[in-house]
């Protein structure tokens, strides 16, 4: 027993006493071989496209110039502050005055006039430019020899204007009877000879009547024999003369 121990001391400390192969390596025993072998491997590691190793400088981004913004922002904050120191005084009532200037603003919306006139504003600025007339139209020949009846009865009185105003009036009702889509309330005689739901073959004999009917009416010069013939041809040569019936013509 005695000389096993002996045996394993003199083991433990051989042991002790070898130096490890970690520290046998000193920290500045780097070879010219370890230095190639590293320049190598960065060559390789700075030829792969696929890693990027270089960068670029780049200047910083430049700040906004926003001084006409800050200039803005304080003029509206000079405008608020005037406005609220000029309607200071009416604070408490204020929202009653809203209360009221609401309701004046919605009835003067229901008022027919002011309806006709933003309809009128919204047709215009929205043009039916696709829109065309379905087919050549005329009046009846019934209806059309009536009515060259009647303004022939008020021209032979001398009242060409009463005859020129009632030929209009009835082109326009023929119309409306023919498309009810073509004629609004707040249309113009003008609105309706620009409209593209009016015949094409319609248009030189209205646009004729209303020539001289705007002639009578705003301009006050009378029609006379001349303008009662130019117009009674018109409606005649539209209406086909052939079609009506004998002395119509």
């Amino acid at each position: 027993m005695r000389a096993t121990a002996i045996t394993t001391e003199a083991s433990a400390s051989a042991a002790a006493s070898a130096p490890s192969p970690m520290a046998q390596a000193a920290p500045d025993s780097v070879t010219a071989a370890d230095v190639s072998s590293a320049e190598a491997l960065i060559r390789k590691v700075n030829e792969n496209g696929l890693l990027q190793t270089r960068f670029t400088n780049t200047a910083p981004p430049k700040e906004a110039d926003i001084g006409w913004l800050k200039a803005f922002l304080e003029w509206l904050g000079k405008v608020s502050k005037f406005f609220g120191d000029l309607l200071e005084p009416v604070a408490p009532i204020l929202p009653w005055l809203l209360y009221l200037l609401l309701f004046a603003l919605v009835i003067l919306l229901l008022s027919p006039l002011v309806r006709a006139f933003i309809a009128g504003k919204v047709e215009r600025l929205f043009q039916r430019d696709g829109l065309k007339a379905d087919a050549p139209w005329r009046p009846t020949a019934e209806a059309a020899a009536a009515l060259i009846e009647e303004i022939d009865a008020l021209a032979d009185k001398g009242q060409y204007d009463e005859a020129v105003h009632l030929l209009l009036k009835r082109s326009v009702a023929d119309l409306n009877a023919y498309r009810p889509d073509l004629v609004r309330k707040h249309y113009s005689a003008r609105d309706i000879g620009k409209h593209p739901l009016l015949p094409e073959d319609a248009r030189p004999a209205y646009a004729e009547i209303t020539r001289w009917a705007e002639k009578s009416f705003f301009a006050g010069i009378p029609v006379g024999r001349e303008g009662f013939e130019a117009c009674r041809k018109a409606y005649v040569d539209f209406v086909a003369s052939e079609h009506l019936p004998k002395g119509a013509k």
